[in-house]
């Protein structure tokens, strides 16, 4: 305090009083005003977005947009905390009026899928445990888009790997810059499939292009991508977002009882075969994290991502 110069601590002193009346003025106006419950309901939405450590989420006309935007991992990837802001993000966008949810990321990057620094910070502990919580984790992340009933539509900007491209066949409209990328390079870094993809991924492009994704770690291109069914359409990228923004616009005009009752007619039918795909995938995960082997994988993967970084 004693930094301050002389003016400054003036007009602190001066300014004070000053909002002190303001405020009591617009409460004595507003006292006998009856209160509106929807500026309550604003209030709680615009509140929402600051809950977050590593996502945003913006309630905006119609829709809830959730980005990501991670602080505590690299490159938007998914640990643990990450997943559980994603699913608390949706259950309130699951029970509020939007009509659907846009889920998008802050950056250049998607999402690079788990986050393995953080998976073996821990799994050199105890390698039972923590592969259960981590396989248990994934597995109700995953739940969480396979239930969700509203429409979930994706703006993919850029690389989407491991489980941030498995997901994706989970939600319902998936749009992408031509710069994104595709790429589920399991066995690469000594992990089975995740996020349904030994299902989905099958059903969306057939067995041998699956396979060459899942056993082979290919990477495809937006074009390719959406050549294959994966995504659904590539859009320019220096006109990426306002082609987004445009269609998301249209779709909110839509009634909402027609938005989800048509989904849960494409939806409802593969559902029990999605949940039964994603218990056993985790439960392989967890086999696979639980033995030495497994581990070994993970840590020479990222030794030679640090080699080569």
């Amino acid at each position: 305090m004693e930094a301050l110069s002389a003016n400054g601590t003036s007009n602190m002193q001066t300014s004070v009083p000053g909002v002190a009346s303001n405020k009591r003025r617009i409460l004595e106006e507003r006292r006998d005003q009856p209160f509106d419950k929807r500026l309550r309901f604003s209030v709680r939405q615009t509140e929402s977005a600051y809950r977050y450590r590593d996502i945003v989420v913006r309630k905006q006309d119609g829709f809830t947009h959730i980005l990501l935007s991670t602080k505590s991992s690299e490159n938007n990837s998914l640990n643990p905390e990450v997943m559980k802001e994603l699913q608390s993000a949706l259950n309130t966008a699951a029970a509020d009026d939007s009509k659907l949810v846009l889920l998008s990321a802050v950056g250049s990057v998607f999402c690079c899928g788990l986050d393995f620094i953080y998976f073996i910070r821990r799994l050199t502990d105890d390698r039972k445990r923590e592969s259960t919580k981590m396989a248990e984790a994934i597995r109700n992340f995953v739940n969480t888009f396979i239930q969700f009933k509203k429409p979930i539509i994706v703006a993919v900007n850029g690389p989407a790997v491991g489980l941030g491209a498995s997901i994706l066949p989970l939600c319902d409209v998936v749009w992408a810059n031509e710069k994104a990328w595709f790429q589920t390079p399991y066995t690469t870094f000594g992990q089975s499939p995740d996020g349904c993809s030994s299902l989905t991924f099958p059903r969306i492009m057939g067995l041998a292009s699956a396979n060459e994704m899942l056993f082979s770690g290919r990477k495809l291109t937006a074009q390719e991508a959406c050549a294959k069914g994966l995504i659904s359409q590539v859009f320019w990228p220096g006109t990426f977002t306002q082609e987004v923004m445009v269609r998301i616009k249209e779709l909110v005009t839509c009634n909402p009882v027609v938005l989800e009752e048509s989904k849960a007619l494409v939806r409802n039918v593969m559902k029990i075969d999605l949940e039964q795909a994603n218990d056993k995938e985790c439960e392989v995960l967890k086999k696979v994290w639980g033995s030495a082997q497994g581990m070994d994988s993970i840590l020479k993967y990222l030794q030679k991502k640090i080699d080569e970084f």
